[in-house]
């Protein structure tokens, strides 16, 4: 099979063995695997993450079951499913209870278990109230999907936030009530706010500030972004956080049944047409990988999520 492997001048693809698999385990046959934040920031650090020559990267897959073990029961040779795991390789092995089958009406390219299954568990955690007024600092593909789940649970007002045009685009064709370049938004009195749910999606610290500064009294702020820029080290203005009496959620999950949960669930919402992803996914040979990683960092590539596809086998 062929396989993508990060090393210190960029990703270099082989062929190898085919994995075999223990008896809970299944192979599963790669019809998709996104790149993930967090690819992307190992990616850019490479030269100091790859300390023992290459990196195998990779945990968003999505891919048709091609053989079994003993001990597995509940799926059968040729489901779709949906994985915790994966990885930029034409095969992957996971556990049974990794795995979630993808509906019939889905297709299986925009079946994004892993990460939309990030952001149905941070919004679900958050419980935004019907009218709520909602802000998403960060329209990229994770801003977007926590969009379009604070619409379904009823947010009344949507106001995005993001420097980049096409993203404030999107986000008002996904459903957002205005969008604004951060720049342009006339910021509230940061000691009283003006929004129920702040949704921090970008990870960096202007968000942070701008959260702070945003959300009403007692209201709620879901750390979403993946802070990895300075190490993760952030500064935050206590005072006001104090004076301001608002909830403070980290919106990771690291519990793999909390995750498989919301993946079912975010499964069923793409299902219903409730949650659209079609819009925001861009499709590339996993031999363009390197070309597919310096787009993401183009912005005038203009892509939210870039899904890379194995060659199909004859």
């Amino acid at each position: 099979m062929l396989a993508a492997f990060l090393t210190k001048d960029g990703f270099s693809l082989r062929e190898e063995r085919q994995p075999e698999i223990g008896d809970n385990q299944l192979l599963i046959q790669t019809l998709g695997c996104g790149i993930c934040g967090g690819d992307q920031h190992t990616y850019k650090v490479r030269k100091e993450a790859v300390t023992d020559g290459e990196l195998f990267l990779g945990h968003e897959g999505t891919g048709t079951v091609v053989a079994i073990g003993g001990d597995v029961s509940g799926f059968s040779e040729g489901d779709l499913v949906t994985s915790l795991g994966g990885g930029f390789a034409d095969y992957f092995v996971a556990n049974a209870e990794e795995l979630v089958k993808v509906p019939d009406n889905v297709d299986p390219l925009l079946a994004l278990g892993e990460p939309v299954a990030c952001c149905v568990h941070a919004v679900d955690r958050i419980h935004i109230c019907p009218g709520d007024k909602v802000a998403i600092l960060g329209c990229g593909f994770m801003g977007l999907v926590c969009l379009q789940l604070a619409k379904i649970a009823g947010a009344g007002e949507i106001v995005a936030l993001d420097p980049m045009p096409y993203r404030r685009e999107m986000a008002l064709e996904l459903g957002a009530s205005t969008a604004f370049a951060p720049s342009d938004y006339k910021m509230p009195d940061p000691d009283i706010g003006e929004f129920d749910v702040v949704i921090e999606a970008a990870g960096n610290q202007p968000v942070i500030d701008d959260a702070t500064d945003m959300v009403r009294q007692h209201g709620k702020v879901v750390l979403v972004g993946y802070h990895e820029s300075l190490d993760g080290m952030r500064q935050i203005n206590m005072k006001r956080w104090n004076f301001k009496a608002i909830d403070v959620l980290n919106g990771h999950v690291r519990r793999d049944d909390e995750k498989l949960s919301a993946m079912r669930k975010g499964m069923q919402l793409l299902s219903s047409g409730q949650l659209q992803l079609d819009k925001l996914v861009s499709l590339y040979p996993l031999t363009n990988i390197e070309q597919a990683f310096s787009d993401i960092f183009e912005a005038e590539k203009e892509v939210f999520k870039i899904v890379l596809q194995p060659t199909p086998s004859n």
